[in-house]
């Protein structure tokens, strides 16, 4: 079971299913593959502008910015968040546009293993979401 270096099962799942079925069941609901790549986008971000990248941060109230359960108020019924595989990212340092270009650029030059897909920034602009969906595109651009 991989779990990234820089992030703990608190910032990268909703606190109602890690409490439902514990800390260890949580870890495999994620897709080791969009685990890696995200570690990977934190390394490589981090080499280049000394920051970190958040994902949940629950104590401003920010918890559904990575697994989601299947009823959560946040995003749509059928979002991939509640998949394993998809994540908003929030870069400490605040270059929210400078991450959107790249995590693009990571995408387009095939540096990741399972992310392919990220929201257009012009709808998400304090966050970036990057996730998989079953597509030849690289990246795939959606609307949120």
């Amino acid at each position: 079971m991989y779990k990234p270096e820089n992030y703990t099962i608190e910032e990268l799942a909703h606190p109602q299913i890690i409490k439902a079925i514990g800390e260890v069941n949580t870890w495999r609901r994620f897709d080791e593959d969009a685990l890696f790549d995200l570690q990977t986008i934190r390394d490589k971000w981090f080499e280049i502008y000394g920051s970190g990248i958040y994902v949940n941060r629950l104590k401003l109230g920010i918890d559904s910015r990575g697994l989601r359960p299947p009823d959560d108020k946040d995003g749509g019924k059928y979002s991939t968040h509640k998949q394993g595989n998809t994540f908003d990212l929030d870069p400490v340092n605040g270059l929210h546009k400078q991450l959107y270009d790249f995590v693009i650029k990571f995408i387009k030059d095939g540096e990741l293993i399972k992310l392919n897909t990220v929201e257009d920034f012009k709808y998400t602009k304090t966050w970036v979401h990057v996730g998989y969906m079953n597509t030849d595109e690289r990246p795939l651009i959606i609307k949120p």
